[in-house]
């Protein structure tokens, strides 16, 4: 990815921006990449507020900081955890993609004070879950294609 430099002069220092291009609404996954997914979240989804229960534990011992930012108890956090990996299972489906979706979420996450290094945390967190929900068939490609759609949702989430 490259980035763009500029160099603005105010009175009497010299201060350097970054802008970085703005990350690709649509998530390129191959039909296989997608199909791994969502095999993997049928296996979860009778259980989805369970999975997300896990999910926000381990972030909050992955990052204590994060507890702050998210209000409510984490069986209410869990309830849209769910909801939200449901949306997202839908969205693989149509042409626009996630990208409208995570654009509005990523404005609510910076209101909260989210930033990227807290998606990392998230990221592996919801890998660790699905490790642990799904044990051996949550096989390599498997998780392969969740640390693809998981980076592409970070860069769109961060920009």
């Amino acid at each position: 990815m490259s980035a763009v430099i500029q160099l603005r002069a105010s009175r009497s220092t010299t201060r350097l921006r970054v802008k970085r291009p703005a990350a690709p609404a649509e998530i390129p996954l191959t039909a296989k990449q997608k199909r791994l997914i969502r095999d993997s979240f049928s296996r979860i989804e009778p259980a989805l507020e369970l999975v997300g229960r896990l999910f926000y534990l381990r972030l909050f011992r992955i990052d204590s900081s994060l507890r702050a930012r998210f209000d409510g108890p984490v069986e209410v956090q869990a309830r849209k955890f769910a909801a939200a990996m449901k949306l997202g299972m839908i969205s693989l489906k149509q042409k626009d993609g996630l990208g409208p979706v995570l654009k509005l979420l990523g404005a609510r996450h910076r209101q909260l004070g989210i930033r990227s290094g807290h998606y990392r945390s998230m990221t592996r967190a919801l890998i660790w879950t699905l490790e642990q929900s799904l044990e051996e068939s949550f096989t390599r490609e498997t998780k392969d294609a969740w640390n693809t759609l998981l980076g592409q949702i970070m860069r769109v989430l961060s920009a």
